[in-house]
């Protein structure tokens, strides 16, 4: 097999702290000795390996926090030129799934067999045989995580999947090239087996100039999430939805029946990943480059901070694969970064920011929905009180909600200073005309913006960090959720979790903001908003309420636009106005639960079903 442009790109180097992961895809140029000649250019094809994570941190092409209705973009914004309002607006089928994983994952999984089946013809220039030995142990092990993580990708977005547990020849005769799709349960042990191999040779922790490559707590955490989702509602007895699908040998590939102990076998992957984690130094991050905080500016900062303090104590693992660039097209920064901040007339483009959906979630300063807290003015929370300058709605909230948010008169972290934004029509920050980019919503997203990025009209620079792709407050929740529906409460460490993500975040532990612990479908509705909540802007919303089996419900109303507050309002009174933002539907649909195999793909592989519905 040979490979394409290999020498040129091996030449270049890598490194994964750099951003800079190399995309080498098997083709039909120079010979892979090449790639394997000595230790350097085999380590440049690991880089290689790891080029097939998807690109969380570029908002056009990812399948996660763009494609919830947690964000709009600017009403003049069209389908043709970003990919994420096709997923919002449901403009995608099997023949044209716009976002195809399927492809680029099992591409990077045959890469990574690649790999395994050349490493051991590298011979060493610069260090020792025992050295390189070492290395390639800890090499193999890691594309063996990457084999798992490709694996586990499919199986998030597609159910039920083919496994591929070795590398096929291209002239394998077609009932080993052309295989089916296996039952989700299969997968998931399956793949659990992959993590758990890679892992015996993972390192514990890496050193700084390798940050965002594998390490034994990174196989864990990811396990630990499969199986959370493998006994929630959509794969664990959902007989309504999967009855009918089956393989064309009538083979059932999702599970009709429930069974509970799925939740005690997430409990014991979550305790397992959170026990590894703290045991490596891994805990909840707390921010600390400013001193003598008040309790709420410091859970502000915690919030504000938590994303973007790059490699900080909290995170597991994160993707760094791709650096966003000023200008840039596709840099969450230049894109949610409000306008009115640099005099200049590009970048910011201050035109992808949250929505109201979004921003009523958080909950009060007294940690209660802000319809079910009974100190919380919610009647007249549009009001701008007599000598306020700010809605009833945005005051008294709780620190999360000042940590991920921008709105009206409030502050926001930019340039190593605070601002405070002025948001309505013809102002600094606000909307100028339908036609121009714009905070369509009303609300910015302050939460992925890193505080010292810089913006003025003559000068201005990024501050890069890695998206978090799985950190320890995810696996706090993750134990706690799974503990719940198995022992239908929160006791022990579940409770103690539970209440640190809270503590975190400067509001009262659960028992004392509901005067006692919620009993029954009322805890686990506050289990499932608190995660919401914390992980805010992080890509889980859109898998969370997949599995739960609740998008249709939570994300029903918005078929005609999502919803904001009136970017063309002039005045208070006209402002603060619950608006339909009818140029942005989101659209959800039954068959959205999992992703649409290309058809292109069942053509070729005639054993291959469709996903319901497509």
């Amino acid at each position: 097999m040979k490979i394409k442009n290999i020498i040129a790109a091996l030449l270049i180097g890598a490194s994964l702290y750099s951003c800079d992961y190399l995309d080498i895809v098997p083709d039909d140029t120079p010979v892979l000795s090449d790639a394997f000649k000595n230790e350097q250019t085999a380590e440049n094809f690991v880089f290689a390996c790891y080029s097939f994570i998807p690109n969380y941190l570029h908002y056009r092409e990812n399948l996660t926090w763009c494609t919830t209705p947690e964000v709009v973009g600017s009403s003049h914004w069209t389908t043709t030129y970003f990919t994420f309002l096709r997923m919002q607006q449901a403009l995608y089928n099997s023949s044209d799934p716009v976002i195809d994983i399927w492809q680029s994952s099992y591409n990077g999984i045959r890469q990574c067999y690649t790999f395994l089946e050349n490493i051991d013809m590298v011979k060493p220039s610069q260090i020792s045989p025992s050295e390189l030995e070492d290395k390639k142990t800890t090499w193999k092990a890691e594309v063996k995580f990457l084999i798992a993580y490709y694996h586990y990708l499919l199986l998030q977005n597609y159910g039920p999947i083919v496994i591929l547990e070795k590398s096929i020849d291209l002239n394998a005769p077609k009932e080993e090239l052309f295989r089916p799709r296996i039952p989700y349960d299969e997968c998931v042990e399956k793949i659990a087996g992959m993590f758990d191999a890679a892992a015996q040779n993972l390192p514990t922790t890496v050193k700084a100039s390798n940050y965002g490559r594998a390490t034994k707590v990174t196989a864990q955490a990811l396990k630990a999430r499969m199986y959370l989702y493998a006994a929630s509602p959509q794969f664990n007895g959902n007989a309504q939805m999967y009855k009918e699908f089956k393989n064309k040998d009538g083979q059932q590939l999702i599970s009709q029946t429930y069974n509970k102990e799925k939740w005690k076998k997430a409990m014991d992957e979550c305790k397992k990943a959170i026990q590894m984690a703290e045991q490596a130094g891994i805990k909840l991050y707390t921010y600390t480059k400013k001193t003598n905080l008040s309790a709420k500016d410091q859970a502000i900062a915690n919030t504000r901070n938590v994303v973007v303090d790059a490699w900080n104590q909290e995170l597991i693992w994160g993707y760094s694969g791709w650096k966003e660039s000023w200008g840039d097209g596709g840099s969450i920064q230049t894109a949610i970064i409000p306008k009115g901040i640099s005099t200049s007339s590009g970048a910011p483009w201050g035109a992808l920011g949250a929505t109201a959906y979004s921003a009523d979630l958080f909950l009060t300063e007294n940690g209660l929905p802000i319809d079910e807290d009974p100190a919380y003015n919610y009647p007249n929370r549009y009001t701008v009180p007599e000598g306020d300058s700010v809605a009833i709605l945005h005051r008294n909230r709780e620190p999360r909600f000042y940590g991920a948010i921008g709105f009206n008169r409030g502050d926001y972290f930019i340039n190593g200073d605070t601002i405070n934004l002025k948001m309505k029509f013809k102002e600094k920050n606000g909307t100028r005309d339908p036609g121009s980019d714009q905070l369509y919503g009303s609300y910015a997203i302050s939460k992925l913006v890193h505080p010292e990025t810089f913006v003025s009209g003559t000068s201005n620079s990024l501050v890069t960090y890695p998206f978090p792709i799985i950190r320890l407050g995810e696996l706090y929740l993750s134990y706690a959720e799974a503990y719940y529906e198995y022992n239908g409460t929160l006791a022990d460490d579940a409770l103690t979790y539970f209440n640190a993500i809270r503590r975190r975040a400067g509001i009262p532990d659960i028992e004392i903001s509901y005067k006692g612990l919620p009993e029954g479908k009322n805890l686990e509705k506050v289990i499932r908003r608190e995660r919401i909540i914390e992980l805010m802007f992080e890509g889980q919303m859109a898998y969370d309420y997949r599995r739960w089996l609740t998008a249709i419900d939570e994300w029903k109303g918005m078929e005609k636009g999502m919803f904001g507050l009136n970017p063309y309002g002039k005045t208070n009174e006209e402002y603060y106005q619950p608006t339909c933002l009818d140029t942005k539907p989101f659209v959800f649909r039954p068959e959205q639960y999992l992703s649409p195999i290309n058809q292109n793909y069942l053509n070729i592989n005639s054993q291959l079903v469709q996903n319901p519905g497509w």
